[in-house]
C-alpha cells in the first residue's frame, strides 16, 4: 500500500494522529507493518436497495477491489466521512479544496473546521483553546471568534491536515505482496458489500466496497486500538464551504 504524505485516512496502519498541543503537530502517517493503502445526481451507498443489480466487484482480486473503492471515492468529488479511533473522532465533508466539519481530541478539546481553497477556519472549545494558546504562548485561539489562516501557515495546515485532500489526488492502493484476503458479499448498513480483509495476531482491519451501483469505499472497521473505524456516504454532494460569519482574527504567523 502506498503511503500519503500527511496521511492516509484508508490505512492499514495506526492511526494514532491526535494534535500534541506542545509541539503543534498534526495528522501523520502509520506504522511499517501495514502501510497506508488515510455528479450529477449525488449517491449515498447505504441507501441501496439490497436486490439492487451487483456491479460485479466481487469478482475482481483482492487488489482490484481494494483499488477500485478508493478510486471511485476519489472519482466522486466529495463525500462525508466519519472517524472513531481510540477517543479521537471527526465528522467531516470533504473534497479536494473543500472541507467543512468537527473534529475532537480525547482530553484535548475539539474544534470546527472550514477549509475552502488555500483559506483555513478554526473555531475551538475551550478545552481546545486553552491548550493551543498555552503552547503557543499567546491567545491565538478563542470560543468566540474563528481564527484564519491560509496553508502557508504552518499551524494551520496542520490542523486542516485532517481534511485529507491527497484522497482525491492520491488515492490509496494495495501492495501486490500484501495478505489480504476477499470475502463473500455481505450487508454493511443496507447495503451489500465485498470484504477486503488484512489479519494477523489476532487482529484484522476490514476494508468494505459497495457491490452494487458504483463500488465505492463504504467502510473500515478494525480490531486493533491503534487504528480507526470510518465509514464513507453522501459521494459527490457538494460541500459548499464559506467563510464563517461573525469575529474573525488572523493565526499567528510561523
Amino acid at each position: 500500500m502506498k503511503k500519503h504524505i500527511p496521511s492516509a485516512r484508508h490505512a492499514a496502519a495506526a492511526f494514532t494522529c491526535a494534535i500534541a498541543l506542545v509541539s503543534l503537530t498534526a495528522c501523520n502517517g502509520g506504522d511499517d507493518a501495514a502501510k497506508s493503502a488515510s455528479g450529477s445526481t449525488p449517491s449515498k451507498a447505504a441507501a441501496a436497495s439490497p436486490t439492487a443489480r451487483s456491479n460485479g466487484v466481487e469478482k475482481h482480486s483482492v487488489k482490484e477491489i481494494y483499488d477500485t473503492g478508493m478510486k471511485t471515492n476519489a472519482q466522486a468529488g466529495s463525500f462525508h466521512e466519519k472517524m472513531d479511533s481510540k477517543g479521537t473522532k471527526s465528522d467531516l465533508r470533504i473534497s479536494a479544496a473543500e472541507c467543512v466539519g468537527t473534529v475532537e481530541i480525547s482530553e484535548k478539546g475539539s474544534f470546527e473546521i472550514v477549509r475552502k481553497g488555500g483559506d483555513i477556519w478554526i473555531k475551538p472549545d475551550t478545552t481546545f483553546a486553552k491548550g493551543m494558546n498555552s503552547a503557543l504562548g499567546e491567545s491565538a485561539f478563542s470560543t468566540e471568534k474563528w481564527t484564519h489562516g491560509t496553508s502557508s501557515n504552518a499551524l494551520m495546515a496542520k490542523l486542516a491536515s485532517w481534511c485529507h485532500p491527497e484522497q482525491f489526488s492520491a488515492p490509496d492502493t494495495l501492495d501486490v505482496g500484501s495478505k489480504a484476503t476477499k470475502g463473500k458479499v455481505t450487508m454493511v448498513d443496507g447495503q451489500p458489500a465485498v470484504p477486503v480483509v488484512l489479519a494477523g495476531k489476532g487482529e484484522s482491519v476490514t476494508w468494505y466496497v459497495a457491490a452494487t451501483g458504483k463500488p465505492y469505499f463504504i467502510k473500515q472497521d478494525s480490531s486493533r486500538e491503534d487504528m480507526q473505524d470510518l465509514t464513507d456516504s453522501d459521494f459527490g454532494v457538494v460541500v459548499g464551504a464559506k467563510a464563517p460569519s461573525g469575529a474573525v482574527v488572523e493565526a499567528p504567523k510561523g
